[in-house]
């Protein structure tokens, strides 16, 4: 996993690591960031030799890597220009330091440095050089920004913008794009298209990844994203945030979902029981069913009222089918005959094409009120459970939930604005205060332990997941990895099923076509994903001794 964290958090390490213990000199951490822009992007765009490129400089340290920058692409063969966007006087002396470094370099011919001040921009001349150029990076703004940008920030913004839509131009920004929220995602003027962020083609940025990089609109400015370490002292990468959330990695999972042992069985596998649907939802019960199937869970019951049984018996014959009660919904009385049976269970998952119906809702308090094993809640059990914080919360700790975002707003009274300001803080609030383990679906989805507190944050996934259906196949994938017999804990089966369903989004991505590929499709592609991740895994197991034993 990689640390996501807030401006807040950089500033802390920035700071324990050049004026604590490890007493790093400012100017080296500068001068590191400046050479890992140079060296990572020369590998982006083909190399610096006989390029142009514009250097945009602010005030801040963000400004200072710029000036190392193109002190080393300069060396490299490019011929740059440097747009210092504030007086001499504004900037800290490491940055000072390293511009006076870049005025004794200026020749006129491969260094040429514009002293623009607060206003002072030919703007003419500058468009021209843009179109001579192939090479533009952002060094204006770093993690600080909020709000709204400023003159002239915001017209040198749209005028990069301008120019990298008219032409092959590529645009690398320096640890953020100007223009975004590094908390949020946030970014310049939403309703004012030339007051926008900075669009950039690459992002290279420093110590930690950067919230704003994973959420969108900001993901959208970022471009492709590459991580510097740029000389942090090890402990202050490693160290455990406040405030915690993670960017999930492909190596996780591989950690965590090891092949299985080879003396195992259908038991090992998990045992899930899935108990919703009604009368005129049907699919939604065999697709969350289907979805537990392909995540390799070793038995799949499935539990649908009565009159919705003959609608899915026979329908995938791996799947066992039986019809509760006499209705086309589930009623208080029903949970009895499921009770039992959950006894043998290993994860109850309910809610998918569930009803809204109020005893519905008295079918699904009793369940989970009279069961011990975990418990899945999704689509219609969330909105029957709205306003049910109270009785959740004494049996939060085995409960996943998995919210879409108006799921989650009717659950929590956020409103969207609200919970689209700071994803991850209105996750971690709500299951704090309901006691649960929480799947936020969206782009990305966030998932948050009942039990740490921490948040992770999912990469995978793509638009054409964006149908009907998709949700109730990742209830059963979750449900199945709950039940994995290597899962430590059951916000970890969330993560690692919010994963591989994003993978296997993904792959019907590429392999079938952004548009129209089907819940169905992705689920019969988890398999595939997850054969992928092979090589990367842990060695299985044993069980048992396979021949006996010393």
């Amino acid at each position: 996993m990689q640390k996501l964290n807030t401006a807040t958090q950089m500033r802390q390490m920035d700071h324990a690591a050049m004026y604590g213990e490890y007493a790093v000199a400012p100017a080296i951490l500068m001068e590191n960031a400046g050479h890992a822009v140079a060296e990572r992007a020369e590998k982006y765009i083909g190399g610096w030799s006989g390029k142009d490129v514009i250097i945009f400089c602010g005030k801040g340290n963000n400004g200072g890597d710029g000036f190392v920058i193109a002190r080393h692409i300069q060396a490299a063969g490019a011929r740059v220009y440097v747009y210092v966007l504030g007086c001499f006087q504004d900037y800290s002396s490491e940055s000072r330091q390293h511009l006076e470094t870049l005025f004794k370099l200026e020749d006129r011919e491969t260094c040429i440095i514009v002293r623009c001040g607060d206003e002072n921009i030919d703007w003419q001349l500058l468009k021209h050089r843009m179109q001579d150029s192939q090479i533009v990076i952002d060094a204006m703004l770093g993690t600080g920004f909020h709000g709204n940008l400023r003159e002239p920030i915001s017209s040198v913004t749209a005028v990069i913008n301008e120019a990298a839509a008219a032409s092959d131009l590529t645009v690398i920004a320096v640890d953020i794009p100007t223009g975004v929220d590094s908390d949020t995602g946030a970014v310049s003027g939403s309703q004012e298209e030339e007051n926008g962020p900075v669009f950039a083609d690459m992002t290279i940025t420093f110590g930690a990844l950067k919230r704003g990089l994973v959420f969108y609109p900001g993901r959208l400015c970022a471009g492709h994203v590459e991580l510097d370490l740029i000389g942090m002292p090890a402990p202050l990468l490693k160290k455990s945030e406040d405030d915690p959330a993670y960017w999930l990695q492909e190596s996780d999972i591989s950690e965590i979902l090891v092949p299985r042992s080879p003396d195992s069985h259908k038991g090992s596998h998990g045992t899930i029981g899935i108990v919703t649907g009604c009368s005129d939802m049907a699919g939604a019960a065999l697709m969350a069913a289907h979805g537990a199937v392909r995540c390799g869970a070793g038995k799949v019951f499935l539990r649908v009222p009565s009159q919705t049984a003959p609608y899915c018996i026979g329908r995938q014959p791996e799947i066992m089918v039986r019809g509760i009660g006499n209705g086309s919904f589930f009623i208080e009385k029903d949970a009895e005959y499921i009770v039992s049976e959950c006894r043998s269970w290993s994860v109850l998952a309910m809610g998918p094409g569930m009803g809204k119906n109020r005893e519905t809702k008295k079918f699904i308090q009793y369940l989970i009120s009279h069961t011990e094993c975990p418990v899945v809640l999704d689509a219609d059990a969330l909105n029957l459970l709205t306003g049910e914080q109270n009785f959740i919360r004494s049996f939060g700790n085995r409960i996943i939930m998995t919210p879409h975002l108006a799921e989650f707003s009717r659950l929590s009274g956020y409103s969207l604005g609200e919970i689209r300001k700071d994803i991850i803080y209105a996750a971690k609030r709500f299951a704090a205060a309901w006691h649960v383990n929480l799947v936020l679906k969206g782009a990305p989805t966030v998932i948050v332990s009942a039990k740490t507190g921490n948040a992770y944050v999912n990469p995978t996934g793509n638009s054409g997941m964006a149908c009907g259906g998709m949700g109730d196949i990742l209830t059963g994938m979750i449900a199945a990895m709950t039940a994995h017999e290597t899962m430590p804990d059951i916000c970890t089966a969330a993560s690692v099923g919010v994963y591989l369903h994003g993978a296997a989004g993904d792959y019907c991505r590429n392999h079938v076509g952004q548009y129209g590929f089907t819940p169905m499709e992705l689920a019969d592609a988890i398999p595939k994903v997850i054969s992928q991740l092979g090589e990367a895994m842990a060695v299985p197991r044993l069980q048992h001794p396979m021949i006996g034993g010393r």
